[in-house]
């Protein structure tokens, strides 16, 4: 019994649950840009509509770990599924299920566009991350999948509080959420170099170096202010211009922690955006991150989220 416990713990939080927040504030920002307001009293059901969507990333994260268990155990950190030793049939079914959730949650709640929604954003995934696509490992394929995945889950948002799938409207004013995600994706690659070059993982940080790539996604949150701007979305333009003295920063003052404050920093702010959208983001999250916590440093004393052996 104790087993069993332990091994579902173990295959709950391989789902990386603390970044499946971002895709609920993903999903917020589509809510809010077809609602055209903030503090929106979603209900239950529409936030059960987002936890079965996220549940299709949940999927796609454990079917990454899967495909670079020998990637992630060269960068450092704590690789759950490499270090945990939960094996890769017992990881895959419960990706499957995960997946297979996600789809016909939404359908059960009738409604179909999240589930193909969900549908494509586990397509998505597995041609991110699996052979002979590996997307993760290609320069700008890399960041614009994970781009196409924000995008994914900011049109869940829309169809959830009632918009149409085939809105033009849709595209345009998912683009700067597009963007911001582009942007934060190749910043969060630049700590992975080492193992990724290592594993001839040519991401666009490694194809380019470091500081050319953030040329890159310096470029994409510019670009993703400037669609604010055009849409008059007030949220997303302050999300681009708050980040932005972060990235200007680690071009002339380069250190691991003015890159790692590019995404971390990024990611953050983001998400308190979000949350001005969806209000219950905010507990959610918190106590996603303390668990979290609590898990890796009963589980494998381990300190979240710096992932060190604790002393």
């Amino acid at each position: 019994m104790k087993k069993a416990v332990v091994l579902m713990l173990d295959l709950f939080f391989l789902t990386r649950p603390v970044v499946l927040v971002p895709v609920w504030g993903f999903s917020a920002f589509g809510i809010y840009r077809f609602k055209g307001e903030l503090f929106l009293n979603l209900g239950l059901s529409r936030y059960l509509l987002m936890t079965f969507y996220s549940l299709s990333v949940a999927s796609v994260y454990i079917i990454n770990q899967i495909a670079d268990c020998e990637v992630d155990k060269s960068n450092g950190g704590f690789p759950l599924f490499a270090r945990s030793g939960i094996s890769t049939k017992t990881a895959g079914v419960f990706a499957a299920v995960c997946a297979f959730l996600s789809i016909t949650g939404p359908l059960a709640m009738k409604n179909a566009s999240v589930a193909f929604l969900s549908l494509l954003a586990i397509t998505a995934g597995y041609i991110y991350s699996c052979k002979p696509f590996s997307l993760s490992g290609r320069p700008f394929f890399d960041f614009l999948t994970n781009g196409f995945e924000a995008f994914l889950a900011f049109a869940a948002g829309w169809c959830i509080i009632g918009g149409n799938i085939t809105d033009p409207l849709l595209l345009k004013s998912a683009a700067p959420y597009f963007l911001l995600m582009c942007s934060g994706s190749i910043s969060s690659t630049l700590p992975d170099m080492p193992g990724d070059h290592k594993h001839n993982k040519i991401t666009t940080a490694v194809r380019f170096g470091a500081k050319p790539a953030h040329c890159i996604a310096t470029a994409a949150l510019v670009t993703a202010a400037c669609a604010a701007a055009l849409n008059s979305d007030p949220l997303a333009l302050w999300c681009a211009l708050l980040v932005l003295p972060i990235y200007i920063l680690y071009l002339i003052h380069t250190t691991a922690l003015t890159m790692e404050l590019t995404y971390k920093a990024g990611g953050t702010l983001t998400m308190m955006a979000a949350a001005l959208a969806a209000p219950l983001i905010v507990p959610a999250g918190l106590l996603i991150f303390f668990f979290t916590w609590l898990y890796f440093r009963k589980r494998h004393n381990v300190s979240y989220p710096s992932l060190v052996p604790d002393s």
